[in-house]
């Protein structure tokens, strides 16, 4: 999730949030896949279709715009291929496709290995990120 949540930064998330509504795009929730808890930025909701090609993604046949979104690396290694071109792919009802605001090293939807998140296993909502070395700034 670099350069939104950084090596050594703590979270402030509102663990009650979802018990009363569903994540929406853009919203960077706390979830647990596989025993392990991770935060993510929600791309796309049931009924919409997310399509990635060249790092650029389009949701619903739509360029969407993702200021957030940190480029580190030229290219992808040989088999790493679906982070950068991926889908089209259509969301089920109840399940989110997710995605790290770090694209080029970002385990998340994108990967077969790990797939959409289930909105059970969505436990929180990120609103401030409090760094090591900078000041607290609030998720949009």
């Amino acid at each position: 999730m670099e350069r939104t949540i950084q090596r050594g930064d703590s979270l402030v998330a509102d663990m009650w949030y979802y018990r009363s509504r569903s994540p929406v795009r853009s919203d960077v929730i706390v979830f647990i896949h596989q025993g392990i808890f991770y935060t993510k930025r929600v791309i796309a909701v049931g009924g919409d279709t997310v399509d990635g090609k060249d790092n650029v993604i389009y949701l619903n046949g739509e360029l969407i715009e993702e200021g957030y979104v940190e480029h580190r690396e030229s290219g992808n290694p040989s088999g790493y291929e679906w982070m950068s071109s991926f889908g089209p792919s259509t969301i089920p009802s109840g399940k989110f496709f997710v995605m790290g605001d770090n694209r080029d090293v970002s385990l998340d939807s994108r990967s077969p290995d790990f797939g959409l998140i289930d909105q059970s296993a969505i436990v929180g909502k990120v609103l401030y990120v409090y760094g090591s070395d900078r000041m607290g700034m609030r998720i949009r």
